[in-house]
């Protein structure tokens, strides 16, 4: 690697903490009022996309099934989902999002919506298509890297 391109990555790796770090504090500010964290909003997301499988959620979140489970349990206990039997298999369990849920969410995407227009209000159309274009690059990057490390290859179960 070049020193020009090692020292624009050293640079950048501080920014790109730091960025994460108050996107993270941002969206959890945003969304206290809902009752819920950033992860619990994704998730419902998720669930009001149609992932109605905890195994299925579980491998898209990249968590564990235990973990999946204790935040389903909390957003049922809110009444933001349910999970019920499948007709077809007794032994699996499907989740959907209640009307709750979604009402939920609904404010949460346009709180999302306001903050993302407040934050990005300098950057032309150009640019914001740019950023998204780097930051899908930068997640597909992320998705390899992360089947690298559970050891499973493209596309097979962790």
């Amino acid at each position: 690697m070049d020193e020009a391109r090692e020292d624009a990555l050293r640079q950048l790796e501080a920014e790109y903490f730091y960025f994460l770090w108050k996107v993270k504090e941002s969206t959890a500010r945003l969304f206290k009022p809902t009752g819920l964290k950033p992860d619990q909003m994704l998730l419902l997301g998720m669930i009001a996309r149609g992932l109605a499988r905890p195994k299925t959620i579980a491998e898209a979140m990249q968590w564990d099934p235990p973990l999946l489970s204790h935040y389903l349990s909390k957003l049922e206990a809110k009444g933001l989902i349910q999970r019920s039997l499948d007709p077809d298999d007794r032994r699996r369990t499907n989740v959907r999002i209640t009307d709750k849920g979604r009402a939920l969410l609904e404010e949460a995407k346009r709180t999302w919506h306001m903050y993302t227009t407040q934050v990005l209000v300098d950057l032309s159309t150009e640019e914001i298509e740019q950023l998204r274009d780097l930051l899908r690059r930068i997640l597909e990057k992320e998705a390899e890297l992360a089947e690298t490390r559970s050891g499973a290859g493209p596309g097979e179960a962790r």
